[in-house]
């Protein structure tokens, strides 16, 4: 039996909504403090691998810390936790740098070193964040893509009955600042990038899934996620030309086109 305090991996579980295998990943890695073991295969918990997860779970999720890195705090005896804060800071300026100089000047353009100097950021500390190039632009596009996500569902509302027209201008609306990063990753895919392939796969299910929960209280949302990601791109190219041309006529007949085409 148990002592007082303790409770099964199932209880820890259901405390920090951190699945099991996640935890035994972090026990793995030396993150949590080794449980109790109560028989050959039954190890018991407490509170305080609850608060280790917890703490794990808000490096991760909020200051987008690597598992790395967030070893290395969890084991240090005095963890500074203004350290914590700036080195989180750090991480997230690289990944804001990083958003705007791939949008910009795409992928194969921007340098490590670029990033670190825009950033203010020395180029050994970029590794402490990310292991590579590629490994900062693919979280940067996650990052892009949960924020479009954030952006929507705060827009719509929980409102029921919107029309697919009214979805699609809305997702339009807070799709069109991360679409250059998002199509950059759709442009090496299939250039034949086979890495790039799969993220553009995760990317736009990663958006379909967090969408659909925007849309969790309209029946369509499973079949509206995917649909609408394809009408708001439709939506942003299309408004985008009209805007580009706004200066040029709007033909009312093809005797007044080829006129134009004529004097051309």
């Amino acid at each position: 039996m148990g002592t007082p305090g303790e409770f099964p991996i199932s209880e820890l579980v259901a405390r920090t909504g951190v699945p099991a295998a996640s935890i035994h990943h972090y026990r793995r890695l030396g993150l949590l403090p080794a449980p109790r073991r109560a028989a050959a295969n039954r190890f018991l918990y407490s509170q305080r691998h609850a608060e280790a997860v917890e703490q794990i779970r808000e490096l991760r999720e909020r200051h987008r810390l690597p598992l790395r890195h967030i070893a290395q705090i969890m084991n240090a005896e005095n963890p500074d936790h203004a350290e914590v804060a700036n080195l989180a800071d750090s991480g997230e300026q690289l990944r804001d740098v990083a958003i705007q100089e791939f949008a910009l000047r795409g992928y194969t353009e921007v340098s490590v070193a670029d990033i670190c100097a825009q950033a203010g950021v020395a180029k050994g500390t970029f590794y402490r964040y990310y292991r590579s190039k590629q490994d900062l632009f693919f979280r940067a596009v996650e990052a892009v893509v949960d924020n479009t996500a954030e952006e929507f569902a705060a827009s719509v509302g929980g409102q029921v009955g919107l029309s697919r027209q009214e979805l699609t201008r809305r997702l339009a609306e807070t799709l069109l600042p991360g679409l250059p990063i998002m199509l950059e990753v759709a442009k090496r895919s299939v250039q034949g990038q086979v890495e790039h392939a799969a993220a553009a796969q995760r990317v736009f299910w990663r958006l379909a899934e967090r969408l659909g929960e925007a849309l969790s209280d309209d029946p369509r949302r499973h079949r509206l996620a995917g649909a609408l990601i394809m009408d708001a791109i439709a939506h942003i190219f299309a408004e985008s030309l009209m805007g580009r041309f706004a200066d040029r006529p709007k033909f009312e007949d093809h005797e007044a086109a080829n006129a134009l085409t004529a004097s051309d």
